[in-house]
């Protein structure tokens, strides 16, 4: 009897470790386009809180990319602006405020309504992605040496993108011992003459997940991604407003949910959204969508 609980316990504890690993950014189809939620799915709770995470989850996107931020008691929240005016009832920078005293406060919703939900940690927050939904960690290059631990000791590495703007020689030399445990993409701002010199000296010494692409308002700035795909990187492309998209933005897909025509056309696979219900439908339609297991 006492055997067979304890066979019992072992496939339990195995199957949950196996759960905990069960995604991977390594994994994801090559030919599926990949559906991020910008600050979560903020149109249907307070972005970068635990309920938008839910939310986004729930509608079946791919990842979620949150904000990070450091409190004066050196802890990590998620938050975007500089100052939580905007998105919390309180006034100030993140560091004027213990995690404590942040916890006292509430998120506003997209109309600037508090509502009941509080400030999240990224512990809280990873405890909620955990094996579910991968993550894009904007800012957190700047906490990279509190962020590190955390992921690691999660075993998090391959649920996890960073990015920054770094040329690739500023990059190296200050992550160069640990580059290969991560997953890393450079962004490249096109309509700000950024382009193939920042690109090719990333490819040709790191085997980096792909780039995230900034396009400014019109096709002017345009280059051939396939290029880019052929050498194993990955194209992101930010659909949430017309400067970042060459005007292909989301709002346009109310009317016309063919606008994502244009992302498929031009070789995109990874698309940052603020209507990740609208993209999700359309890629079933085109049989261009995979969950993350």
């Amino acid at each position: 009897m006492k055997i067979n609980r304890l066979i019992y316990v072992l496939i339990f504890i195995s199957g949950w470790a196996l759960g905990q690993k069960s995604i991977s950014l390594s994994g994801f189809p090559q030919d599926k386009i990949m559906v991020v939620a910008h600050r979560a799915d903020w149109r249907e709770a307070p972005e970068n809180s635990v309920m938008a995470v839910k939310k986004a989850i729930e509608k079946g996107v791919n990842m979620v990319e949150i904000d990070l931020a450091l409190t004066k008691d050196n802890v990590l929240i998620l938050m975007h602006d500089t100052t939580i005016d905007r998105t919390t009832t309180g006034k100030g920078k993140p560091s004027d405020y213990t995690l404590e005293e942040i916890k006292k406060l509430y998120l506003k919703d997209g109309l600037g309504v508090p509502t009941q939900m509080q400030v999240p940690t990224l512990e809280e927050i990873l405890d909620v992605t955990q094996g579910k939904v991968f993550i894009n960690l904007d800012k957190a290059f700047d906490y990279f040496d509190r962020v590190y631990p955390i992921l690691k000791k999660r075993n998090l590495f391959d649920q996890v993108l960073f990015k920054g703007t770094a040329m690739y020689e500023e990059f190296d030399k200050k992550y160069g011992t640990i580059k290969n445990e991560i997953h890393y993409m450079p962004i490249i701002r096109l309509a700000a003459g950024e382009g193939w010199p920042k690109i090719n000296d990333y490819l040709n010494h790191y085997q980096v997940y792909g780039f995230e692409f900034t396009l400014g308002s019109d096709e002017s700035h345009l280059i051939n991604f396939k290029e880019i795909e052929k050498r194993g990187a990955r194209v992101w492309v930010n659909s949430l407003w017309p400067q970042q998209s060459a005007g292909h933005n989301d709002d346009l897909v109310l009317e016309n949910p063919d606008v994502y025509n244009w992302f498929v056309e031009n070789n995109i696979n990874i698309i940052q959204t603020d209507r990740p219900k609208e993209l999700i439908d359309f890629l079933k339609r085109k049989k261009l969508y995979s969950s993350v297991k």
